[in-house]
């Protein structure tokens, strides 16, 4: 006996319709929760590190691809509850969709257990590993990946259908419906990347404020340009280009020859904004631990700059950074709230980043630049060293 023809009265009305029903609410279900999931993620990994954030090509192909995993998750369901009726016409027919039913919660179950698995296994170990600086880039690498899965899991389902039903253009009808359904989930399930980055940017408000300021000094003063790749650095903090930013500032001030106005300039953002050198510290209270230019290196390169009045005003602010960096105090954690992120993590460091030799070495080249009368205008404007 041949297959019979697939159709509303072969399935049943009231199966036909709840199916279709239940395949589209469980679909946008699905696809509000990968959206709010990865947001939370994204919230989570901005406490502990860099906030993990999609540029506009990134953010929208994420969400289609959401959305039509989501709508072929749909199917699933929707074919599950259409094979469900026992009415058989052919001796293998109960087989045939008992056979499809459990191909389709396969796929269901599997395909939301790897996502799930494979999306917490990134967020949580290596978004927010320290260092983490997109080196691997799902989208750039692994694109075809998202687009080929939503398509082998769509045709799995009508596969097994397609052993007890004749499908005809069942199969064309669905994937044009699955083609609007997806946009329109993908259009309704969006969620605002913006809400979990402005709350992060507010934690370093003052940090990038201060950044965008001496942008636009160093821009209108010197007439020097940062490149955009530079700026975006400077706003980060745990990532592998940061951490490698603020250790070629360091070197730079260590090596015998002048130094540019730009690394200067780069220099006094890095203490303002405190970041760091390296992931971890030496034994405490090392000056091996100051992750910027020495004040000894500063007061070299002062030499150095001789006529340069602009850069010698720069390295004086350097040095007037420094100094207040390390008069830092440690306060109490009750305070903490009235504090901004920075700020508290320099109140951490100051019980062992900021050792006694290294004050004695600000102090050391402040009292030298007191007594050269070259400079004497310009040091005291210093701060006291504490």
């Amino acid at each position: 006996m041949r297959k019979p023809k697939i159709s509303i009265k072969a399935i049943g009305k009231t199966r036909f319709w709840t199916g279709v029903i239940s395949g589209i609410i469980s679909a946008i279900i699905i696809s509000f929760t990968f959206n709010y999931t990865r947001e939370t993620f994204r919230f989570f990994t901005g406490m502990s590190g860099d906030l993990f954030i999609l540029n506009d090509k990134e953010f929208h192909f994420y969400n289609l691809f959401y959305a039509t995993l989501s709508t072929t998750l749909g199917v699933s369901i929707t074919v599950w509850i259409w094979m469900s009726n026992h009415y058989h016409r052919r001796r293998n027919e109960r087989i045939y969709k008992q056979l499809s039913r459990t191909n389709a919660l396969l796929a269901f179950w599997v395909v939301l257990s790897i996502i799930a698995r494979f999306g917490t296994v990134l967020f949580i170990v290596v978004y927010s590993m320290p260092g983490y600086d997109n080196q691997l880039s799902l989208y750039n690498e692994f694109w075809l990946l998202f687009i080929l899965t939503p398509i082998v899991i769509f045709f799995q389902n009508w596969t097994a259908v397609r052993l007890a039903y004749q499908t005809n253009r069942w199969i064309l009808a669905s994937v044009i419906i699955c083609f609007f359904t997806t946009i329109i989930i993908n259009f309704l399930t969006v969620v605002d990347q913006e809400k979990v980055n402005n709350a992060y940017y507010q934690r370093f408000e003052k940090d990038y404020k201060f950044i965008a300021e001496q942008v636009s000094y160093a821009k209108s003063e010197y007439n020097i340009d940062f490149k955009a790749e530079t700026i975006d650095i400077l706003k980060k903090w745990e990532t592998e280009s940061s951490i490698n930013q603020t250790a070629h500032l360091k070197k730079a001030f260590q090596k015998p020859t002048p130094v540019s106005l730009d690394t200067i300039i780069l220099q006094k953002i890095a203490i303002r904004n405190f970041k760091k050198d390296k992931w971890y510290y030496n034994r405490r209270n090392s000056i091996e631990n100051w992750p910027y230019a020495l004040p000894v290196d500063v007061l070299r390169q002062i030499k150095l700059a001789k006529s340069n009045q602009s850069k010698v005003k720069e390295l004086f602010n350097i040095l007037n950074e420094q100094i207040q960096l390390v008069n830092t105090p440690p306060y109490n954690w009750n305070k903490y709230k009235n504090l901004t992120e920075t700020e508290i993590r320099k109140s951490l460091a100051a019980k062992h980043l900021f050792s006694d030799s290294l004050r004695q070495q600000l102090r050391m080249v402040s009292d030298s630049l007191l007594l050269a009368n070259k400079y004497q205008e310009l040091a005291n404007e210093l701060p006291e060293v504490k």
